[in-house]
């Protein structure tokens, strides 16, 4: 009981002090939101925690609190929300609720006293144009992945624990959006089938996304082209930040990336049914991507 209480007041008093200094520092600082987009288990772990390594950087690692505190209806994990919302667009946007978004994840980034708040959440690919609306000068740095890699990922996280949130909260909403032909069947889906699903439906709405925003204000980049070549695609990142970057610095903090799993060629044209076109060009490593082996300039 005495903790619970220590816990409350401790977050009570470092939103205070974060308020006190948003109020006081906002100014010094443009808000510059980044946001990177990427189904679960697709790399976007090991990409947001070597791009944050810039002094410049503030990282907001998959802190659903702050989507929660003004939506709500976004938690799709806990099990205490009456209707959780996987997809959000234009017309769920409030522009109260939104208002204070942009104040939790602004304050952010002042407290860390940045000039970039880079946020990563996987769920994110399915609330892009809600994003859009709520933070409309921000940039995106989009990883996607081999299909078949992504669902053995998530397979394996799945079967060690809560991967589709209490009660499968997650996976019952994204089931939903089963209704193409060859996708629904009578008996249940393994692990592996619906972490494919996840990630098809994941790709699908980021690619619908991105195929209208102007190019100059995302960087697309496959998961097998930042192992290849980490310290370019380090390097064209901070570049389409605006980041400066010293060459050894960066040569440092990507020297221990390397692939750590199987590298998967071979396509069961059983997974076409599920993964759809997309899962062949993931596996060829043929998505489209932002200057995948060259310096990246606008």
């Amino acid at each position: 009981m005495i903790k619970k209480v220590y816990k409350k007041i401790k977050g009570r008093l470092s939103g205070i002090t974060k308020a006190l200094r948003f109020n006081m520092s906002s100014k010094k600082h443009q808000f510059q939101p980044v946001f990177l987009i990427g189904c679960g288990r697709s790399g976007t772990t090991i990409l947001g925690n070597t791009i944050e390594k810039h002094e410049s950087i503030t990282y907001l690692n998959e802190r659903r609190d702050l989507w929660h505190q003004a939506y709500p209806e976004l938690d799709i994990w806990s099990g205490k929300i009456a209707n959780p919302k996987l997809i959000v667009d234009l017309k769920n946007s409030k522009s109260k609720q939104t208002k204070k978004l942009n104040r939790l994840f602004y304050q952010e980034q002042i407290a860390g006293d940045s000039t970039i708040l880079l946020e990563k959440l996987p769920i994110n690919n399915f609330r892009l144009s809600f994003i859009e609306k709520a933070f409309p000068n921000a940039k995106y740095i989009y990883l996607h992945r081999n299909g078949i890699e992504v669902a053995k990922s998530i397979e394996k996280s799945s079967d060690h624990g809560k991967w589709f949130g209490k009660n499968n909260i997650k996976w019952n909403l994204i089931e939903k959006l089963l209704k193409e032909p060859g996708l629904s069947k009578p008996v249940d889906f393994s692990n592996f089938e619906k972490g494919l699903i996840e990630w098809k439906f994941s790709l699908d709405f980021s690619q619908s996304f991105f195929s209208k925003l102007d190019k100059n204000r995302y960087y697309s980049l496959s998961y097998q082209t930042f192992l290849e070549n980490p310290k370019l695609q380090i390097e064209n990142i901070y570049r389409f930040l605006d980041l400066d970057f010293n060459d050894n610095i960066i040569s440092k903090i990507t020297q221990n990336i390397r692939r750590r799993s199987e590298k998967i060629h071979n396509l069961d044209e059983n997974y076409l049914k599920i993964g759809g076109p997309n899962l062949k060009l993931s596996i060829e490593n043929q998505i489209e991507q932002t200057a995948p082996n060259n310096v990246y300039s606008k």
